[in-house]
């Protein structure tokens, strides 16, 4: 159908927004003690719950910042479970003589607490 070249007005295009949907990224500081003869973070109190890639929070922060006081670097403490962390639960695993499997289970809790 023919209008006469007449085009129908475009919709308006949305404002970028400068509100993201998602949350701002978690801050984690590290604030490593011993308690009770446990080496604790200041993140949770954990010492049982598994961790593996894809997960993120408080625990994650936790092992994130008891490996590095074990002298493993598992890149910055942002509380998410990705390939750096992984790699350094590995060798951590690996200098203990766990299973190496990069998860983070009551063995390896053990050896990061003790």
């Amino acid at each position: 159908m023919d209008h006469g070249g007449a085009t129908a007005p475009a919709a308006p295009l949305a404002a970028p927004s400068t509100a993201s949907s998602a949350p701002p990224p978690a801050s984690y500081t590290c604030r490593v003690e011993r308690v009770g003869g446990l080496w604790y973070a200041g993140n949770s109190r954990t010492r049982q719950q598994n961790l593996a890639v894809g997960n993120a929070g408080p625990e994650v922060a936790e092992a994130q910042c008891l490996l590095r006081r074990a002298g493993v670097s598992p890149g910055g403490i942002d509380g998410i479970f990705g390939p750096l962390t992984e790699h350094a639960v590995k060798e951590l695993q690996r200098r203990s003589g766990l299973v190496v499997d990069g998860m983070v289970g009551p063995h390896t809790w053990k050896v990061l607490r003790g």
